[in-house]
């Protein structure tokens, strides 16, 4: 019994007694099925059902990820020279007297380009705020769209649920740069106060998308993203929200936070993060943001949405009692892994892969592949075989938001039903006991390692001792027979303005273009009741997958939005004809009338978001000269 159960004035009155009396009131069978159905409802599998992220190498989505990590894509950090903005101009003067000591490190990392550009109209923000918004704000911000259209949500369909916003913050340097010059021209604006603070990661995504429910900002370094995904998870448990947002951003705007980890010894002086290799000497730095969208499995069932994967259990844990901030505790990682494991009640010999933090610190790694061994079971060589990697080994660590592209890279591993190489497999750290216990690196792409149902763990720690770890598994698959409805269908597009559109159509065009597992039906089922419907549109009726591809292709090309004569004058056609041009006059979509209510309808799809029409808004002082 919890607390809450105790305290339940709806059920048992206002005190202790009362509920004493109430149990006492209830059958043997009557108390069994209220403590299984609290059990029921604290252990319920919490579904991935989107993801979105912007990553290093130019990886914009789920589906670039996977193939990047499918291929072994490894970013050449150690030769990546300093990021520029949209105009070309290059991030840091490494001329300036203080910075050139620094250049060195400073060309090495994985970072992302074009930082200054950003769609402040899709969101309506005011210019002047957009211009002192933290640019990690405006990156979770366009994140967040992204993995809402790749789980079919709208924001209409989250205004009329509770949704949770859980995100991991780090350090915000976007003043520094004009703290180092001096006040700027303009002078102070009030909107330097919200744009700089950490708090405004979570509420600025609730503000945007008009939602109503907890709003979180946490700060546990590089366990960030799993410590938001647990607090997410809990919440839905709890029925605190029906839908949780969680996400995390990293960007390296000061120089001189580089030169203080490079300090401290942290940084690879070759440039490369190599985790459980034996050249590992640190870690290269990295930018990025990921957001996932979290539902209870129950819910996105009846709602139709296909999981990536799912939350089985998560724990967060610091342990306090070791010789200083930055040393590694193997008891707090085993720790961490085993009240995760007890939360989600698996057993450790059903799990088949670890995603570890491993970060590039040599020593590092051979603590955390110890640490897993013992807490998974896997002490003899022969256990079952236990696969570990790290993404870092790709992308480099992005610190703060490294997290996140570890959860996509397991969720996407379960449903894929298999596991990506592990970069630097040909150079096994020999001072880890690799053939002294069950632990093993994927060469090559593998087929999951065992039959049934899936199983994961994602470790995260925080470099001020805060570990967290989330036990993931795979989701059933989609029944096979679906309905594919016969047509016509009615294509739906928008947008804020004409390049968003545009922009939108074409990205459709060349997803749908280049893949065969959609059908008309299914596509326009979706961008009906899964996306925004905005001022600028554009409605088509189509009769099959040609005719959908050349509606996409006008509407990319900026053709004007028009709904065409009815091709067989079909009572179906005239009807979705009508459709199209009230869509057009600026009236919701009927779906009823698209699907008859009682009757099949088509699956609906993880088609990519809106091509969002980024503008520069970064001030002169804010450049660091």
């Amino acid at each position: 019994m919890t607390s809450n159960d105790v305290t339940n004035e709806n059920v048992t009155g206002n005190n202790a007694t009362g509920y004493i009396d109430y149990l006492e009131s209830l059958s043997k069978k009557q108390l069994m099925v209220m403590l299984a159905r609290q059990r029921q409802e604290q252990s319920q599998k919490i579904a991935v059902v989107g993801m979105g992220c912007r990553l290093p190498g130019g990886t914009d989505d789920a589906r670039s990820l996977w193939t990047a990590l499918r291929e072994g894509h490894v970013l050449a950090t150690e030769t990546a020279g300093v990021p520029t903005d949209s105009l070309g101009r290059p991030r840091w003067h490494l001329g300036a007297p203080d910075l050139a000591p620094l250049a060195g490190r400073l060309r090495q990392g994985a970072y992302l380009d074009d930082v200054d550009l950003f769609d402040a109209a899709y969101f309506g923000i005011p210019e002047q705020e957009a211009l002192h918004m933290d640019p990690q704000q405006r990156l979770l911000l366009e994140v967040t769209v992204q993995a809402l259209a790749d789980a079919g949500l709208s924001r209409e369909r989250l205004r009329r649920s509770v949704v949770g916003v859980f995100a991991g913050a780090g350090p915000v340097e976007y003043p520094y740069a004009w703290l180092r010059g001096g006040l700027p021209d303009g002078g102070l604006s009030p909107h330097m106060s919200t744009g700089s603070s950490p708090s405004a990661f979570s509420g600025r995504i609730a503000l945007a998308l008009g939602v109503a429910g907890p709003a979180i900002t946490v700060d546990t370094a590089s366990s960030s993203m799993l410590t938001a995904v647990h607090l997410a998870a809990q919440a839905l448990r709890r029925r605190e929200c029906d839908i949780a947002l969680v996400g995390t951003a990293n960007l390296l705007l000061s120089p001189f936070s580089t030169g203080i980890l490079d300090r401290a010894g942290m940084l690879s002086p070759s440039g490369r993060s190599r985790p459980f290799t034996r050249r590992a000497d640190g870690h290269a730095r990295g930018e990025g943001c990921s957001v996932v969208v979290l539902e209870r499995h129950a819910d996105a069932v009846a709602a139709g949405r296909l999981p990536y994967a799912l939350v089985r259990g998560s724990a967060v844990h610091a342990q306090g009692d070791r010789p200083s901030m930055s040393v590694a505790s193997a008891r707090g990682q085993r720790a961490v892994i085993e009240r995760a494991l007890r939360d989600a009640g698996v057993a450790p010999a059903d799990v088949q892969y670890v995603e570890a933090q491993a970060n590039g610190s040599r020593l590092g790694g051979q603590i955390e592949a110890e640490s897993i061994a013992e807490a998974y079971g896997r002490l003899s060589p022969d256990a079952p075989p236990l696969h570990i990697g790290s993404v870092k080994a790709n992308i480099g660590y992005l610190e703060t938001a490294s997290g996140g592209p570890g959860l996509m890279k397991t969720a996407l591993a379960l449903a894929h039903a298999e596991l990506p190489p592990q970069p630097g497999e040909d150079d096994l750290d020999p001072d880890i006991p690799w053939r002294r216990t069950g632990l093993r690196v994927a060469a090559k792409p593998l087929a999951w390692p065992a039959p049934g149902v899936r199983r994961a763990g994602v470790s995260g720690f925080g470099f001020c001792g805060t570990n967290a770890h989330v036990v993931l598994e795979s989701a059933p698959e989609r029944a096979a027979g679906e309905p594919d409805l016969p047509g016509p269908w009615l294509l739906l597009l928008s947008g804020h303005n004409a390049p968003t559109l545009a922009g939108t159509a074409r990205r459709l065009h060349e997803r749908l273009r280049e893949s065969t597992d959609w059908s008309p039906a299914a596509v326009c089922r979706t961008l009906a009741e899964a996306r925004d419907h905005l001022a600028v549109r554009y409605a088509s009726v189509v009769h099959d997958r040609a005719g959908l591809l050349a509606e996409l292709a006008r509407a990319a090309d900026g053709a004007p939005a028009g709904a065409p004569a009815p091709a067989d004058g079909s009572e179906r056609t005239l009807l979705l004809s009508r459709l199209a041009r009230r869509h057009l006059a600026g009236d919701p979509p009927d779906l009823t009338a698209l699907w008859p209510e009682d009757g099949p309808r088509p699956p609906l799809l993880r088609l990519p978001g809106p091509a969002l029409t980024g503008r520069r808004f970064w001030p002169d002082h804010h450049n660091w000269t």
